[in-house]
């Protein structure tokens, strides 16, 4: 909107560089409200960190219930993941207070220091994140209600119009997120790898094709395959392709790691590590997400999304450890651990598509290491890969979406440890540098000219408490840095 003529149950306005900003609207609310933001807030020592907020009886001197004064840090420090966390927290402050309709006033802070579509997709992005929940297995659903109608208030017409383009974008974008946060909390019994592949198929606007069991046999897929033997839900392999109108800039193939549920297998894991395991599909969940909204965002690259998923299960069917498979390129596969499983799914994937496809990069997403965790904690991504500006591209992304990238080195002194006295290599290698050994394995299923990179996700995949815009479990990890990678190309 070009001029602030609203009224609403919460008014937001910004606090930056330690006061509230200075704006013709924004003083005249102080002013309407005799000065009385001004006194609490300096009574509180509020600081106005990035997120940090106090909210405020109007006392019906302006029409609105409740002023939210919220929090942007300083103004040296601006950026959108800033904006993405003040979103956020703007919108569930407003839920808590019921709010049918909130009305921010949070760009006219920042659209002088940050293009105004950029705002707004950032604005959009946080909001839709940050009121994300899951509630389909609920009895009874959260009783806060979801505000109806969100207001940003923008300086002029101009403006007004790019930073409604940035809302529809962002709005398109967290769905995405969404969509894969849904997919990774839904438990694993009612996600069979049947059940992504008929997601995939559902998906309009990109060329599916799914292949089943028997197939993957006849193919040679002998490493997904053996995954998938000691479960009842038999194993998929999804090809998904999305080709834009008019000249390709770039091709690009996105893998993901769909393993519906890891037991570990015979290498059993402890009954406490398994109770998030629901999430170790969240590299396919990515790759959905991401498929599903290329159509809608229309990037002149074109994409083709692989998901090879199975349930790693302990039957009497199941592989053990010992046991030799052969992958898709024909490397043969000593597996030592059954529980370093995700890798033998994956190497049948980017061995199909270095075999079919010639593209320019190759990205695959994976809840690859529990080693991951340890090395980087729950908030990065650990990237190694053979091309260092693939890397750093995936870097800069992964910061101007807030979803944090730190390279390993993919250091080939360590490729020895995962040579196998039976088979060409093994699935496990010595017992440290573990997210270093799972890429070198995955390295022997990529052509030796390809740009590729591995993104292990085992951390952030999984908020183990609530984040900024994201509740505890599912997070949808790397949607949005691929869709912002693509965006660049």
């Amino acid at each position: 909107r070009s001029s602030f003529r609203s009224q609403g149950d919460v008014l937001v306005l910004p606090f930056l560089d330690g006061k509230l900003f200075s704006h013709p609207e924004i003083n005249s609310i102080q002013k309407k409200m005799g000065n009385l933001l001004a006194k609490l807030l300096a009574k509180e020592e509020f600081k106005g960190e990035v997120g940090d907020a106090r909210q405020f009886s109007t006392q019906g001197k302006i029409v609105f219930d409740y002023v939210l004064v919220m929090g942007l840090g300083k103004a040296k420090d601006l950026s959108v993941e800033n904006l993405r966390k003040a979103a956020a927290k703007s919108a569930q402050a407003g839920e808590r207070l019921k709010a049918k309709k909130i009305v921010s006033l949070l760009p006219l802070a920042v659209e002088k220091k940050i293009g105004a579509d950029q705002v707004g997709q950032a604005l959009s992005e946080g909001t839709a994140l940050g009121l994300y929940r899951f509630e389909k297995y609920k009895s009874k659903k959260s009783q806060e209600a979801t505000p109806r109608e969100l207001s940003f208030i923008a300086a002029d017409a101009k403006t007004a119009k790019a930073l409604q383009a940035g809302l529809k974008r962002g709005a398109i974008i967290a769905g995405g997120v969404n969509y894969a946060r849904d997919l990774i909390n839904t438990p694993a019994r009612d996600k069979p790898p049947e059940f992504l592949g008929r997601e995939a198929q559902k998906t309009r606007g990109v060329r599916t094709r799914v292949f089943r069991h028997r197939q993957l046999q006849k193919m040679g897929m002998g490493a997904l395959y053996g995954v998938g033997m000691g479960s009842s839900e038999p194993p998929v392999f999804i090809e998904m392709h999305y080709k834009p109108k008019g000249r390709v800039k770039k091709r690009v193939a996105i893998v993901g790691k769909g393993i519906v549920f890891d037991s570990g297998g015979l290498s059993l894991k402890p009954p406490k590590s398994m109770e998030t395991m629901k999430d170790d599909m969240s590299g396919a969940a990515t790759v959905l997400g991401v498929m599903k909204l290329l159509p809608q965002l229309k990037p002149s690259v074109e994409v083709y999304g692989y998901v090879a998923s199975a349930e790693n299960m302990p039957d009497g069917g199941a592989q053990r450890p010992g046991d030799v498979v052969t992958a898709y390129n024909g490397k043969t596969i000593e597996v030592l651990n059954t529980d370093a499983e995700g890798r033998l799914a994956l190497a049948d994937a980017l061995s199909y598509l270095t075999k079919h496809r010639k593209v320019d990069y190759i990205i695959d997403i994976a809840t690859l290491t529990g080693a991951a965790l340890v090395a980087l904690g729950d908030l990065y991504t650990a990237a190694m890969g053979t091309d260092v500006e693939l890397i750093e591209k995936l870097k800069k992304s992964g910061e101007i979406c807030g979803e944090k990238i730190w390279e390993l080195p993919l250091a080939e002194e360590y490729a020895e440890e995962i040579k196998s006295q039976v088979a060409d290599i093994q699935n496990i290698g010595g017992p440290y540098a573990g997210t270093i050994n799972g890429a070198l394995f995955l390295k022997h299923f990529v052509d030796e000219k390809a740009k590729w990179a591995h993104l292990d996700i085992a951390g952030p995949s999984w908020a183990n408490k609530p984040l900024a815009y994201a509740p505890k479990g599912g997070t949808g990890i790397m949607v949005r840095t691929l869709l912002h990678f693509f965006s660049e190309l």
